[in-house]
């Protein structure tokens, strides 16, 4: 990324928090407050590294020239311009992350310092909502439960939460969510309407009449008027361990013992909406380490409940697909790796809807033990092919050994794709040697 895109990066939500606040006089301490948080979030160590992370890192770096470059413009239609042009350049999981940040800047600084929304604020906002489609204001404020708008209820006023700060309520909330995410991720990233409906009674919980006083009801409301919000926080978390050990840590030390026992009963109670008889065994393994960690126990979290060893054997199923493809023609050419690395950084650097991502994310990490496996002398690359896919047969669900099969077909094909061109640039990009080989996957995948 270039040194003038990386400065537009940053300015985006620099540019979004001072326009909406400079329509009542510009940000107020609080405001002000707001926004460095958000910044500060991406030099998180649990932080999830991206180009958002890393323009928020930049924007922190060189505050004071960016700031004077954005105040200073006598006309911003062409910062906004330039922002648009860079958003629509951006891949899709980049774009994603960038226009989801904004929002969550948005829906800050619509708000006064008690936390209610200004509706001077609101109408700027929702100009820049329509340049920048991010999501709306309306939306981001929206309960889980029932759709009820910012207006009806917000968190900020919440007596019960006043002795929280804004970091320490995302931080709780991330329990939660992290939570909803890893059984989504579970479930092969669709939960279905009937464990939906049972999260919306859940979480209904925290409307009870009488527990209005008690934190952890009231933590129950935050995450549910503010779920989309706190989802895509969520989402910036490379590893799920840290969020439970930090909100167990936080638990401890600000609840009272009514309410840590509260808020265990909600938890239990997500847990139970998420996870049936029906569920993955990956789900009710991975779920046991959460809710071990919630009870203080440091363990790890069980990963869909595969060892290191399974995940290599599926990692290296994904090696070998490759290996078979551009060896077709007797060698390996630059064109192939160089699209062999793409297709894993971009499934690393995706938002996971299921674990299975995993056995491609942990490639470039692993690819100094894995690569030499697969390329050993005497290795049969066939075998691991069938090795890998009985074992997603047997640890995934249904939908999760699709995912991991269309994975490992989309590598092969892409590989094939690399060197191809055909005379003079035209025709099939696939030899037939290659053409032979993906055949051969197929039925090695059970596609064919």
């Amino acid at each position: 990324m270039s040194a003038q895109d990386i400065d537009i990066f940053s300015k985006a939500p620099l540019f979004v928090h001072l326009a909406i606040t400079g329509a009542t006089g510009g940000p107020t301490a609080v405001d002000s407050a707001r926004f460095n948080e958000h910044v500060e979030a991406a030099g998180d160590p649990n932080a999830r590294i991206c180009g958002y992370t890393e323009a928020l890192k930049h924007l922190a770096s060189d505050f004071q020239r960016l700031y004077a470059e954005v105040t200073s413009l006598p006309d911003s239609s062409v910062l906004i311009q330039e922002i648009q042009a860079f958003l629509d350049g951006l891949v899709p999981f980049q774009r994603l992350m960038c226009v989801l940040n904004l929002g969550r800047v948005a829906a800050a600084s619509v708000r006064d310092d008690s936390g209610n929304p200004v509706p001077e604020r609101l109408a700027v906002n929702n100009q820049l909502q329509e340049l920048f489609r991010y999501m709306e204001h309306a939306k981001n404020n929206e309960r889980f439960t029932d759709g009820l708008e910012v207006t009806t209820y917000w968190p900020g006023t919440d007596p019960a939460l006043q002795r929280f700060t804004d970091a320490e309520l995302r931080q709780l909330s991330s329990v939660y969510g992290c939570l909803y995410a890893a059984m989504s991720g579970c479930h092969g990233g669709e939960l279905g309407e009937a464990r939906k409906n049972a999260l919306k009674q859940a979480l209904l919980v925290g409307y009870t009449p009488g527990q209005e006083s008690c934190a952890a009801h009231a933590l129950l409301r935050y995450f549910d008027q503010l779920f989309w919000l706190v989802y895509a926080d969520v989402q910036y978390a490379e590893k799920p361990k840290p969020v439970f050990v930090q909100g167990y840590a936080l638990v401890s030390q600000k609840f009272s013992p009514e309410e840590q026992a509260a808020f265990n009963r909600h938890l239990q109670g997500i847990a139970s909406a998420l996870v049936d008889s029906s569920s993955p065994p990956m789900a009710q393994s991975t779920l046991a380490g959460i809710m071990a960690l919630m009870q203080g126990n440091d363990v790890e979290i069980d990963r869909g409940g595969l060892s290191e060893g399974d995940w290599d054997v599926l990692s290296m199923g994904y090696l070998a697909c490759f290996l078979l493809v551009a060896a077709a023609d007797g060698s390996v050419g630059k064109k192939e790796m160089a699209a062999f690395g793409g297709i894993v950084n971009a499934l690393s650097e995706s938002v996971p809807v299921s674990l299975v991502f995993n056995a491609a994310a942990r490639i470039p990490d692993q690819m100094h033990r894995l690569w030499p496996a697969v390329t050993a002398r005497g290795s049969h690359p066939p075998q691991m092919v069938l090795d890998a896919v009985l074992l997603a047969s047997t640890k995934f669900g249904e939908e999760d050994f699709h995912i991991y099969r269309a994975i490992a077909m989309s590598i092969a094909v892409k590989t094939a794709e690399a060197e191809g061109g055909g005379f003079l640039g035209m025709g099939s990009k696939i030899s037939k040697d290659e053409q032979k080989v993906l055949d051969g996957l197929k039925k090695l995948l059970g596609f064919a």
